[in-house]
């Protein structure tokens, strides 16, 4: 008896829920124009928000407002502008009949597709459910448990940068948005030179508005373009706050740069392909024409032969093989001249004409590959050691390192500690100077780090390194003695510095250990 009252009070909510609006008198743009205006008044909360926490300045803060303000106008012209339905009394003819055929119509189903003969069964006999809804209630109270458990031990370490990502991360899992924000403007604190971190930032307030782009929001994606102008989440973000502003041919055709320039396989291409197809639907014109390709995953150069052109190789008599080495050294060539930034290009090239005794044409991809790499050291200095190892040029003798003569070691023995020390100091300030003329040295920084480190002034030994990445930035070497550097002096403890060194290591050697 008490299955069928609940039907029943079921049966009216949802005559209630057809029924109401039919009688209700109403324009028929003022639903939306209402919702719009609730929309954009909880946008101007948004930016008070932001302003007040120094997200934007006053400028685009006013800016933000305006723009707003406009809007929330013109939706409310549209809402006076709302005519009024053109009879109610088709209306109520029309709610008097859906009042009697929702309660038969869903009998009758009731009665041929239902089975009201059957008993029915308690929840704690239904063991799949059961074990489903706790599974599920499960996964969720684990990780709440989780983020609660890194959010206390995070109070007692504050400069964890993983840890607040992290936290970010799990807060948008389970949906606490606001608290994602948080987390994450926690983590920008730390760590400001990493473009993805502005992007998921960027989302976590798209998110916690309800699916807006905020002006807050649309900085986080901007910041996040300037520092990797490729970011694909950022690129998605601005093109969708361009479609909520109004500038959908602006948005479609910012989605179909991206698309072009996606791999096929990327997560975002379907959702990239829905918004360009929605968009062009919506400004009436030819899906076709405007949806672009990606990119195929395997489209870039093959570093070598495949097996099929090595077998076809060894049947070749000497002098097709010979033609067919020419080949790939010329098309190699050919490559580089189109893009001279292939550093491993150009180091083939030049042991191919090598191993080939075409030593005219090594030398001159040589002196190519010097112009194109003068001002990064590091690659030159590869270059060099290249040149010596196939006799192209003559290798370089090594700098013998500079250290104390014996009669120093000797006068030292007998000083006293003081002047001992003094001593250290000036040859340590002499190698500093030295250093400053020869700033590719790795060795010599190598040595005055560790001087410094024996010294126990760590402190000295990462301004001067700082000064050594300035003048040679690429030197992969030198970037990570200074990295180390950064966390001596830190109680080696790591530091948004020497992270962000790291995170430059990579960027110029993805496989460096």
């Amino acid at each position: 008896m008490t299955v069928w009252i609940i039907a029943v009070f079921m049966c009216l909510a949802a005559i209630a829920a057809v029924l109401i609006p039919l009688i209700r008198s109403r324009g028929p743009g003022e639903d939306a124009a209402a919702y719009d205006i609730e929309v954009y008044k909880d946008q101007l909360d948004q930016v008070g928000y932001d302003y007040d926490r120094g997200l934007l300045t006053a400028d685009q803060a006013q800016a933000a407002k305006t723009e707003i303000s406009r809007r929330i106008l013109l939706a409310d012209r549209k809402r006076n502008n709302a005519k009024p339905a053109a009879s109610h009394s088709l209306n109520r003819t029309l709610a008097v009949i859906l009042a009697i055929a929702i309660p038969a119509v869903a009998l009758g189903f009731y009665t041929q597709r239902g089975a009201p003969h059957l008993p029915g069964l308690p929840f704690a006999e239904r063991a799949g459910e059961r074990t489903q809804t706790a599974a599920n209630g499960e996964a969720a109270t684990s990780l709440e448990a989780s983020a609660a458990t890194l959010a206390k031990r995070l109070e007692k370490e504050p400069d964890d940068l993983q840890g607040w990502v992290l936290l970010a991360r799990t807060y948008m899992s389970i949906g606490s948005y606001r608290e994602s924000v948080a987390a994450f403007e926690r983590a920008l604190k730390l760590e400001t030179g990493e473009p993805s971190l502005y992007s998921a930032y960027g989302e976590a307030l798209f998110m916690a508005a309800s699916s807006v782009v905020t002006p807050a929001g649309r900085t986080a994606f901007e910041t996040a373009l300037k520092l990797d102008p490729a970011d694909s989440r950022a690129r998605f973000y601005m093109a969708l706050a361009e479609d909520q502003a109004g500038n959908r041919k602006q948005a479609l055709d910012q989605w179909a740069a991206l698309l072009a320039d996606s791999p096929g396989d990327a997560p975002w291409v379907p959702a990239v392909r829905d918004r360009i197809r929605n968009t062009a639907e919506a400004l009436g014109l030819d899906v076709a024409t405007i949806m672009p390709e990606p990119q195929s995953p395997d489209s870039g150069p093959q570093s070598g032969p495949t097996k099929a052109e090595m077998a076809a190789a060894a049947q070749m008599s000497p002098e097709e093989r010979q033609a067919m080495i020419d080949g790939m050294i010329d098309g190699l060539a050919q490559r580089l001249a189109e893009d001279p930034r292939d550093f491993a290009g150009w180091q083939r090239l030049i042991r191919a004409y090598s191993v080939q005794n075409r030593k005219d044409m090594a030398l001159a991809a040589l002196a190519d590959a010097r112009r194109h790499f003068a001002a990064a050291p590091f690659p030159m200095q590869q270059l060099a050691e290249l040149a010596g190892e196939l006799g192209l040029e003559a290798p370089q003798p090594a700098e013998a390192p500079p250290g104390p003569s014996a009669e120093q070691m000797a006068d030292a023995q007998n000083m006293s500690p003081e002047d001992r020390q003094a001593m250290i100091e000036g040859m340590v300030a002499q190698l500093a100077e030295k250093l400053k003329e020869n700033p590719g040295d790795i060795a010599g920084w190598t040595r005055l780090a560790r001087s410094y480190a024996v010294l126990g002034q760590p402190e000295k030994a990462r301004d001067a390194l700082a000064g050594a990445v300035q003048a040679v930035p690429d030197n992969i070497d030198l970037l990570i003695l200074y990295g180390r550097a950064i966390r001596g002096a830190n109680g080696d403890r790591p530091t948004t510095d020497s992270v962000a060194t790291m995170r430059r290591i990579l960027v110029l050697s993805p496989d460096n250990i």
